[in-house]
C-alpha cells in the first residue's frame, strides 16, 4: 500500500502529510476536484493567487504539487478562498473558486468568486465577479445580519461550493450561521460557462435548510461535491465555530430532499478535513480528501 492507503469505509481516515509545503508553512488546503485521469486541484485558503495540482500515483501516494499561478485577478478579489467546484463543457473544464465572504475582525471583508478555464500546463486565466458579496447579502435576506458579523460570532462563513448539474446552478453550504441538527446550503442558479461573470448573470437564490439525523450539535458545511456515478452529493461537516470539538462527518444528499444520510466514517482526531471528491481507478470508485492542517487521504467509496 502507499502513503495513503486505502481504508475499509467504516474504518477511522487519517490523514497523511503532503510531500511539500506552501512557502515553508503547511497547506491549509480546501476544496478539491478532478480534472484529469488521477489528477487533482485544490485550493489554499491563505493564498488567494494560485491554484495547486497534484497527480496520485498507483498507490495513491502524492509524489509533486504544482503551482498553477493565477492570471487576471487582483488581491482583494479572492479573499480566503474556501471552496471550490468544477464543471466540464464540451471537452473543456471550468473551475470556481469561492471566498468563505466572512468578516474579520469586526472590518476586513474576505469576497469573491472566480471563474477559471483549466489548461493542462501553465498559469490560469481567471475572471473575477465584481461585487459577488454585497450580491448574495442583498438577496438573501436570512444572511444580511449575520454578514455584519466574525464567523465565531455566529457570522456568514461559506465554505463548501458546488455544481449541480441538473439544476444548473452553483450551491454555497454554509458553515455558518449555523443551528443544532441542521445544515443550509444556498442555490444560485447561472448559465456558468457562457454568461459574462457578472452579477447580473445570477438568478434569484433560494434557500435550503437540510437536517442531521439524531444531531443535537451545532456543526456546519465544511465541503460539498457532485457524484456524478451515483447522483447525488457528498456533504463534509463539522463545527460551525473555531472552538469545540463537534465531529467531522460525511454524508449524502440527493439534492432535493431536506434529509442527509450519515456515513459510518470517523475520521482521526488530528484531522480538519476540508476537500473531497470522487474517482474511479482500476473500477473501483474512491474519495480523496484534503486537509487543512496539510495533508491528504484516499479511500474506497462506501455504497449507499
Amino acid at each position: 500500500m502507499g502513503h495513503a492507503a486505502n481504508r475499509a469505509f467504516r474504518h477511522k481516515i487519517k490523514s497523511t502529510p503532503f510531500p511539500e509545503k506552501n512557502g515553508g508553512v503547511p497547506f491549509n488546503a480546501s476544496g478539491v476536484v478532478q480534472v484529469g485521469p488521477r489528477r487533482f486541484i485544490f485550493i489554499d485558503n491563505h493564498d488567494s493567487a494560485s491554484f495547486f495540482e497534484f497527480d496520485l500515483d498507483a498507490d495513491n501516494a502524492i509524489q509533486r504539487i504544482r503551482r498553477r499561478r493565477l492570471l487576471g485577478i487582483g488581491q482583494d478579489q479572492l479573499r480566503d478562498p474556501e471552496g471550490l467546484t468544477g464543471l466540464d463543457v464540451d471537452g473543456e473544464t471550468i473551475l470556481i473558486a469561492g471566498s468563505s465572504l466572512c468578516l474579520v475582525n469586526g472590518q476586513h471583508i474576505n469576497d469573491g468568486l472566480v471563474r477559471v478555464r483549466y489548461t493542462s500546463d501553465g498559469d490560469l486565466r481567471a475572471e473575477p465577479m465584481l461585487g459577488f458579496r454585497s450580491w448574495m447579502l442583498s438577496h438573501v435576506p436570512s444572511l444580511a445580519e449575520s454578514g455584519g458579523r466574525s464567523p465565531d460570532a455566529g457570522g456568514l462563513n461559506i465554505e463548501g461550493l458546488v455544481w449541480d448539474p441538473r439544476a444548473r446552478a452553483l450551491l454555497f453550504g454554509l458553515r455558518g450561521p449555523a443551528s443544532p441538527g441542521r445544515v443550509t446550503v444556498i442555490k444560485v442558479p447561472i448559465d456558468a460557462w457562457r454568461a459574462p461573470w457578472m452579477t447580473t448573470a445570477l438568478s434569484a437564490p433560494s434557500v435550503l435548510v437540510l437536517r442531521i439525523p439524531q444531531s443535537k450539535v451545532r456543526q456546519g458545511i465544511r465541503d460539498i461535491s457532485y457524484d456524478a456515478q451515483a447522483g447525488n452529493f457528498l456533504i463534509l461537516i463539522g463545527r460551525s465555530l473555531s472552538q469545540g470539538d463537534e465531529p467531522f462527518q460525511l454524508c449524502a444528499w440527493d439534492g432535493s430532499s431536506d434529509r442527509v444520510t450519515l456515513s459510518d466514517l470517523t475520521f482521526h482526531r488530528s484531522m480538519k478535513p476540508e476537500g473531497l471528491t470522487t474517482f474511479s481507478s482500476g473500477g473501483k470508485k474512491q474519495i480523496v480528501v484534503v486537509d487543512d492542517r496539510g495533508g491528504y487521504a484516499v479511500f474506497d467509496a462506501h455504497r449507499w
